[in-house]
């Protein structure tokens, strides 16, 4: 079996890390594109392990691509698999540092876990979406608003000097 010259030269390129799975494979952003709406759509269904299929694929495909990074993060996070969700959530903020989803969810996680580094994450996850146009954004704005209560609430409740 003869493999064509085009292959080789692109099966190359992957060795060395100069293109993802998904360019040797010849997938398009479009193509990514329809079957991350499909993830979407199954996660929003509950049906989380077949989304998680998906994803996982779509990263293997294409481990840059941080927005299906944060999404496969978010299905872990469903399933309860607290440690991968972080671990996805970090790779997409490798990629893009404002990602808010991204945000917002290891922000979430870490606060859960007593760890300061939420505050940062929700904090940033308001500002890489101020007008709160994604459900990120306006969940972002909705956990400092719920964190602000909770310390002006223990502020009244605690004794004056």
């Amino acid at each position: 079996m003869e493999i064509q010259n085009e292959t080789v030269v692109k099966l190359k390129a992957f060795a060395r890390g100069e293109v993802t799975w998904a360019e040797v494979e010849g997938m398009t952003f479009e193509e990514a594109k329809a079957i991350a709406q499909v993830g979407c759509e199954l996660a929003a269904a509950g049906r989380y392990e077949e989304a998680r299929v998906l994803f996982e694929g779509l990263v293997a495909g294409n481990p840059k691509d941080s927005a299906s990074r944060a999404a496969l993060g978010t299905v872990y996070q469903k399933l309860g698999r607290l440690q991968d969700a972080i671990t996805e959530y970090s790779a997409a903020l490798e990629r893009d540092p404002h990602n808010p989803v991204a945000l917002v969810n290891r922000g979430e996680l870490y606060l859960r876990q007593g760890l300061r580094q939420g505050f940062t994450d929700v904090a940033n996850a308001v500002e890489a979406d101020p007008h709160g146009t994604t459900v990120a954004g306006r969940r972002a704005k909705a956990l400092v608003k719920a964190i602000t209560l909770v310390a002006v609430e223990k502020l009244k409740g605690s004794p004056q000097a």
